[in-house]
């Protein structure tokens, strides 16, 4: 059997200790030079083990104070249990006409989002492409999507593409997602995003997918549904599927 690389197995050894309960829901962590020092490895892995246990709701992060065990992972809902859809076929399966619009594009170093990059494994000198878009359905906001995407998958990128379907443009450029994850969970706006939406009540949906392409991580793109435009309903608890739909749209699934 292979061996696992280092930071899985960093990741691995504190799942099951956070999991079993031998790490307590809000016990302080050890500091990263004391994690390196065990597992005879650099910050840099350490940092995207600890990156990988965040993202999966195993840990958390509060500055100035330290890093904590975290339970957030029980409420979290994997990609085994959903399988995901573009945006645009969402919309337009809810019989609903897709639209986007660019509300912004940049390309920033790896050093600007550090967090993002190293869920990318993109180094702090190297580049990502970030861009906010909001998308539409019949001219209503149905969600705002933030994307970031490694340079060194994708090197250059046609802008205007940016207003239609992300996954037909990738496609047409002939990369290939292998495989990816999901997680979904509620919050409220950001001041930024009351703005877009006209109001700062409106819970939203989040929808976080990390997508890689030949084992390499290549995108991070996080959706904010409206909620009022969106549900999740699940038929059976043993159902294999989660059902997302446009509230008072749809019949059809948006992600099963």
């Amino acid at each position: 059997m292979p061996k696992l690389p280092k930071y899985v197995e960093i990741v691995n050894y504190f799942k099951e200790k956070i999991e079993s309960g031998e790490i307590a829901n809000d016990e302080l962590f050890p500091p990263e030079s004391e994690i390196c020092a065990k597992f005879s490895t650099s910050h840099m892995t350490v940092s995207r083990a600890m990156n990988k246990l965040a993202v999966h709701g195993f840990i958390k992060r509060i500055k100035g104070k330290g890093t904590f065990a975290d339970d957030k992972f029980k409420a979290k809902i994997k990609k085994s249990s959903v399988r995901t859809e573009s945006i645009t076929d969402m919309i337009r399966n809810a019989g609903l006409e897709p639209s986007a619009e660019l509300i912004k594009y940049g390309i920033i170093k790896g050093k600007e989002a550090p967090d993002i990059a190293a869920l990318l494994h993109v180094a702090e000198e190297d580049f990502l492409h970030f861009f906010i878009r909001t998308r539409f359905g019949n001219g209503s906001l149905i969600c705002i999507s933030y994307s970031y995407i490694s340079q060194n998958i994708l090197p250059t990128m046609d802008i205007k593409r940016l207003e239609g379907s992300l996954n037909q443009y990738i496609e047409e450029l002939g990369i290939e997602r292998s495989y990816g994850y999901m997680e979904l969970g509620a919050c409220l706006p950001s001041a930024e995003q009351a703005k877009l939406i006209g109001s700062n009540h409106v819970p939203l949906l989040r929808q976080m997918i990390l997508w890689n392409v030949n084992d390499e991580p290549f995108e991070l793109t996080t959706h904010y549904f409206v909620g009022d435009k969106f549900t999740i309903t699940q038929d059976k608890i043993t159902a294999r599927s989660t059902q997302t739909t446009l509230s008072d749209h749809a019949r059809e699934p948006l992600v099963k």
